[in-house]
Formats: structure tokens, sequence, C-alpha cells
């Protein structure tokens, strides 16, 4: 699971990333962006008319959507009773269990394994106690709801980006009354490297 992998920005400004598509490879940089965002005549008339429509916003599934933070310490700590170990009650242990890879806190953070085969065994563990944690979640992030209809009303496109798989991705939208609201949907089978990836595909 891509969930406790530790995930890589991506691009500064001005860089771009390739990537493939069946009609062949688009590389995705600062100019074609622009080019891209060209206004053509009609467009310009429109959007002078219907400003808020000239626009379209992109969520994060992460902490913008689903307090996945919870998540993913709630997860911890289950595997942590079930294995008989604690949890330093430590900023520093819980950022890494936020923010850095799964190996690199069993081995190093929390020095729960020195086997790769237990590692293994609590890396599968740990992703689907989460997955568990995943499949009750039907809460999105308090106002998220009402901030959605507002823009469904005013005709304001949305996408949402997740490193989650397409399928549970669409399956919690569905129980949150979520999914609705957005019309283009970015996940783990997209193949997306890094974080800024995936928000500019």
């Amino acid at each position: 699971s891509n969930v406790f992998m530790e995930e890589a920005i991506g691009a500064e400004y001005g860089e771009g990333f390739e990537t493939f598509r069946p009609e062949g490879p688009l590389k995705v940089d600062v100019d074609f962006l622009n080019d891209r965002m060209q206004e053509n005549f009609l467009q310009r008339i429109r959007y002078a008319m219907k400003p808020d429509e000239a626009f379209g916003l992109i969520f994060s599934w992460d902490n913008v959507v689903a307090d996945t933070r919870s998540l993913k310490l709630d997860a911890w700590k289950q595997l942590a009773a079930e294995e008989g170990k604690s949890i330093p009650e430590d900023s520093g242990v819980k950022r890494s269990m936020l923010y850095a890879g799964v190996d690199h806190v069993l081995h190093k953070v929390l020095c729960w394994v020195e086997s790769t085969k237990e590692s293994e065994r609590l890396k599968l563990r740990l992703s689907q106690l989460y997955n568990e944690n995943l499949s009750r979640l039907n809460i999105p992030i308090e106002g998220l709801k009402e901030w959605l209809d507002a823009l469904y009303t005013a005709g304001i496109p949305c996408a949402i980006v997740s490193c989650l798989d397409r399928i549970n991705l669409l399956r919690t939208l569905q129980r949150m009354g979520l999914k609705k609201y957005f019309q283009a949907v970015v996940t783990e089978e997209d193949g997306m490297e890094s974080i800024a990836h995936r928000f500019l595909s």
C-alpha cells in the first residue's frame, strides 16, 4: 500500500515531468500549462459574464477531504496493542509515523523489528488495519460538504487526488456522500510519482 510510504513532493518551480499516455509521451511543464490555460475568444466572453466558471478546484484526499492523520495513527496504535509494544509520546515519533516510510519507522524510530520477514508481516498488518479503519470512515472533514455544495451549485468543477486505489477511494467518497462533487479522480493506478505529479495530471 502507498499509504505508509514517504512521498516526494515533486517538481520545483519551472520543472516538469513526463508521463506516458496511450497517444504517446506527454511532457508537462510551466510552458505546457500556460499554453493549455490560454482562453479562446468565446471562453473570455463566457468568463467575463460568469467568472466563477473560469476556475476549478483540486482537493487532496489526505487531511483535506478525510482525516487521514487519525486513520494512520489509529492503525499504528492498534498494531502496537496487538504486538504488545508501546509508542513513545514524542512529537518526533508521531511525525515519523505520519510522514516517513513504514520501514524507517519500524527499524529506526520504534525499533520493533530486526528481520525482513518480521518487517513484512508488520507492514502487511498495518496496511490491513488502515484499510479496516478506512472501510468504516463515513464523515469528511468538518465544513467540507457545505463548501462542496456551494461549489457544485455554482457549477465549479472539482477533482480529487489520492494515493489510494480507485475502488477504495470511490467507495469511501460514496459512503461519505461526496462522490457526485468530483468530476475527476487521480488515484494510485494513475502511476504518479510525487504529490506535484498527481496535482498536475
